[in-house]
């Protein structure tokens, strides 16, 4: 039911291969759990083969009853699901675009309630078998349907990463929440290499007046965190190795281990791996752009949801809890 809407937690089943074979429980006639929950839980879902064997009536009954797999109870809430995935639908529409990603979760403990990736496919085609242009727009296609942009998709957090750099700026003792900037409109920084030429780092807009982190926030002021990140004037700033700290203590640089096949980890550029990696040395205007979300640092969409749940857990007395992305609620033998 709804396949489309659904697919990318469920997944889909398929025929078995050569690999799935190896497995000695397989038979040929057999399905497998593909992408997905049907993946993930393939070995609670699936069940035990039964067994029939011809006698002539003399030997021991070998018989064997087949077993049903369990259920499984997901976090996902249907309606909540089916609004997201239509609220997506007409933004990107709107947008001109096909491709996006969105997640909810409970943020006292983690539970995905509702999770989408476009563009999306429908698992029912699966069953009978694709056509070659179906074939082709599954597993050839550059928006690649099957690819779970939440878990699997590595991108800039751009001004997402702001709350977060300003919490750890606060943490630091970098700045206090009364401490402002003036002005939103630029910072220039001396360019070692030439002196009549130094680097100008704008915002995307020009807004004056004086901006504290809440205001910095509000108006996603670039400037107040190239300041904050990298330093400028008589802020001297977390610098790389301090922002680099804190983005591995959050976990940005692994996997959070929800269940679902395909999660990635996000990246966090270190001056080391600079380096190493291109050969160049780690600049001021590096840290600006990690300052901002933007330059190497990489994480998923699921990583930033979890940060921001972090926030939201702030002051409340489970704020220690152990928390965990995760889709399944409960493993049932109750019959549907």
């Amino acid at each position: 039911v709804d396949g489309q809407q659904f697919s990318q937690i469920t997944g889909y089943i398929g025929k078995v291969n050569k690999t799935d074979l190896e497995d000695e429980y397989y038979y040929t006639t057999d399905t497998v759990g593909r992408l997905g929950v049907e993946a993930q839980y393939e070995e609670i879902l699936r069940g035990e083969h039964g067994r029939i064997f011809f006698s002539n009536g003399k030997d021991e009954n070998l018989n064997k009853e087949s077993i049903q797999g369990k259920n499984l109870v997901l976090n996902i809430d249907y309606e909540l699901q089916e609004k997201l995935y239509e609220e997506m639908r007409v933004v990107l529409a709107s947008a001109g675009l096909s491709r996006g990603s969105a997640i909810i979760q409970n943020p006292q403990n983690g539970a995905v309630l509702a999770m989408v990736s476009f563009p999306s496919f429908d698992s029912n085609i699966f069953i009978k078998g694709l056509s070659e242009n179906q074939f082709k727009n599954l597993f050839e296609s550059r928006t690649k349907p099957l690819f779970n942009r939440v878990i699997s998709g590595l991108y800039n957090p751009g001004s997402t990463i702001k709350p977060f750099m300003g919490m750890t700026a606060l943490q630091e003792g970098i700045i206090t929440p009364k401490d402002t900037i003036r002005d939103c409109v630029s910072l220039v920084i001396p360019n070692p290499s030439d002196v009549n030429d130094p680097y100008v780092f704008k915002n995307w807009r020009q807004d004056f007046g004086l901006f504290n982190l809440r205001r910095a926030i509000a108006q996603s002021c670039n400037i107040f965190f190239f300041t904050v990140g990298g330093g400028f004037g008589s802020i001297p700033g977390l610098g790389a190795d301090r922002i680099v700290k804190y983005l591995t203590a959050s976990l940005a640089s692994v996997k959070l281990g929800i269940d679902l096949p395909g999660e990635e980890q996000g990246f966090v550029p270190t001056p080391d791996w600079k380096l190493q990696t291109r050969g160049e040395n780690w600049y001021q205007g590096d840290t600006y752009n990690i300052s901002i979300g933007q330059g190497d640092l990489l994480v998923t969409p699921l990583w930033l949801n979890s940060y921001i749940s972090a926030i939201s857990l702030a002051g409340q007395d489970n704020v220690g809890t152990i928390y965990k992305p995760m889709v399944a609620q409960r493993i049932t033998n109750e019959k549907n």
